[in-house]
């Protein structure tokens, strides 16, 4: 084709938190990403971001979604608590899993990343209900969060034993009759 690229897409504008536009005019409603970054860290502020809404549209800026998004990590990562051993996903949870499997692969390559973040916050609450997550469970969870939060995933992913890195492992398959 003649254009460098096949498809483009815009993506929104972050407002400040009063939905005015970030900018040199109103130095006060700039949110420093660094600032952020210090607080609550790297993988907060990409999940927020990620979160904050539709990708072509604009979102005004909420600390109360970054401590939230911050909060949803922060579960993930106490689930090694709940770790139970298991290569296969439980009974309970295994309709659940291809369900978000399917659902955040698809978001993903639609660049849906807001509902892609919800699905597995709502998989998260999933295996808080169950009381228990096994391994497989996690392990397939991590895959699907590590573009959303890499820096988490891969110590989460070294911490539990795995070998190679996170971001080169396969990405996980759904059966279509199982998320039935």
């Amino acid at each position: 084709c003649k254009e460098p690229f096949k498809k483009l897409v815009h993506q929104g504008m972050i407002l400040g938190e009063n939905g005015i536009k970030m900018g040199k005019r109103f130095p006060e409603f700039v949110v420093n990403p660094s600032d952020i970054v210090k607080k609550y860290g790297a993988d907060t502020l990409r999940t927020y971001e990620m979160f904050i809404g539709t990708f072509d549209a604009a979102a005004a800026w909420s600390d109360d979604g970054v401590k939230g998004c911050r909060r949803f990590l922060e579960r993930v990562w106490k689930l090694q608590d709940s770790l139970v051993d298991g290569d296969s996903y439980s009974k309970e949870l295994e309709s659940k899993m291809h369900q978000t499997i399917k659902k955040v692969s698809s978001d993903y390559e639609s660049l849906k990343y807001n509902t892609a973040i919800a699905a597995m916050m709502t998989l998260v609450n999933e295996f808080y209900k169950a009381g228990k997550v096994t391994r497989k469970e996690f392990e397939t969870l991590l895959i699907l969060l590590n573009p959303v939060a890499p820096h988490m995933t891969e110590e989460l992913w070294a911490d539990l034993g795995y070998e190679g890195r996170l971001y080169q492992t396969a990405w996980p398959e759904f059966d279509e009759e199982k998320t039935v």
